[in-house]
């Protein structure tokens, strides 16, 4: 199958013409990627990194040099998912997620607790999705919540779809309110498009102050 945004490849012989339609959903396509990967590797999170880095390098040198190898392979596929047109294997996300998650037991330690329950990794997601979600729940629950708090993460698959689970027991949040800075979940807003538009999924939350927070993604079985 064919993704409207997506080029044509040489073994597509048939002359085909890009209509405005498909333009636009292309632009959007890359408008929102590029949100969503800014929306990662947001001032905050280097700041907070480089100041845990710059402390383990008098403490114990041999896991700031763990730390930096890490968040240069984070940054790195960050900045090269920004043009990315296709989804990701799910096996490939969680990868990048498990980097981001070690980075941040860094600066929480013990605070972050985090567990895997994952029965199923072949099927494909547009990038950062999980990633996004996951980061929300560390910055706007368990980060707020006074001796922090466990995150878990789960996949697996219905009858009709792939689903992933991101539940913290943080404080909660409403994903579609403004932030206390004043501006939206832009993560959220990204990752709900690119699923819908990149395979036909979806994104549903359950949250309430001091409640946790419960994300379920849901793609499609082809």
């Amino acid at each position: 199958m064919i993704w409207p945004f997506q080029k044509k490849t040489p073994e597509h012989k048939e002359e085909h013409k890009e209509t405005p339609q498909e333009a636009g959903t292309e632009d959007e396509l890359e408008k929102m990627n590029t949100r969503l990967v800014l929306s990662q590797i947001g001032p905050h999170f280097i700041f907070n990194v480089l100041n845990t880095i710059y402390y383990l390098c008098e403490k114990d040198t041999a896991i700031a040099q763990e730390a930096i190898s890490d968040f240069s392979s984070y940054l790195r596929t960050n900045l090269d998912l920004i043009k990315r047109e296709e989804p990701v294997p799910f096996s490939e996300e969680l990868e990048h997620i498990e980097r981001y998650l070690d980075l941040e037991r860094l600066r929480y330690g013990e605070e972050l607790n985090v567990e895997y329950n994952i029965h199923e990794k072949d099927f494909c997601l547009p990038a950062l999705s999980v990633q996004a979600i996951v980061e929300n729940a560390v910055r706007h629950g368990i980060g707020k919540k006074e001796n922090g708090g466990t995150l878990r993460i789960s996949s697996f698959r219905g009858w009709e779809n792939y689903c992933v689970e991101v539940y913290d027991d943080g404080d909660g949040f409403d994903p579609d309110a403004p932030m206390e800075e004043g501006r939206s979940h832009i993560g959220i807003q990204s990752v709900r498009y690119l699923l819908k538009v990149m395979c036909g999924g979806s994104l549903s939350y359950i949250s309430g102050k001091g409640d946790g927070t419960h994300a379920m993604i849901r793609i499609p079985v082809k």
